[in-house]
């Protein structure tokens, strides 16, 4: 009897310290958060003209193509192109690596607002049917598509 008393004891013990090494866990990470949280809104400020170095991180860029790759009649190599696109959060401008489709000149149509999963997203449209989205993940990533048509 006395040892099934033993190893309960020391399984509630263990679960014990468990249940506290996860709740200290969660406490790290909501301060790590209203951390962020606050040196984001001390970054946005008011104006976004002079964004702090320190705020401006390089994100990590995931890149996707939908559609049929475009090719302008004899098919001539992309142009590559660098955006450079806003992050409504920091207000710090982000390099943005491209590559267009040859037919594709001129400025594109740009169009700012807000995505699925309440994520900012940035498109460029270009008349040649070829377009660029570039949205801002909560976590300051980014998801980079584009779709030619």
């Amino acid at each position: 009897m006395s040892t099934k008393r033993i190893l309960l004891g020391a399984l509630a013990l263990a679960f014990a310290v468990l249940i506290q090494f996860q709740a200290a866990q969660a406490l790290a990470k909501t301060e790590s958060a209203r951390a962020r949280l606050i040196s984001l809104a001390t970054a946005k400020g008011g104006d976004c003209a002079a964004p702090a170095e320190a705020c401006c991180q390089k994100p990590c860029i995931t890149y996707r193509h939908r559609g049929p790759k475009l090719c302008c009649g004899v098919c001539e190599p992309p142009v590559e192109t660098v955006l450079k696109v806003k992050d409504p959060c920091t207000c710090c401008d982000v390099d943005v690596a491209v590559c267009l489709p040859a037919c594709c000149k001129g400025e594109p149509k740009v169009c700012a607002g807000t995505g699925i999963f309440g994520r900012d997203v940035v498109e460029y449209q270009w008349c040649c049917g070829y377009s660029v989205k570039v949205a801002f993940k909560h976590s300051g990533d980014l998801i980079v598509t584009t779709w030619g048509r």
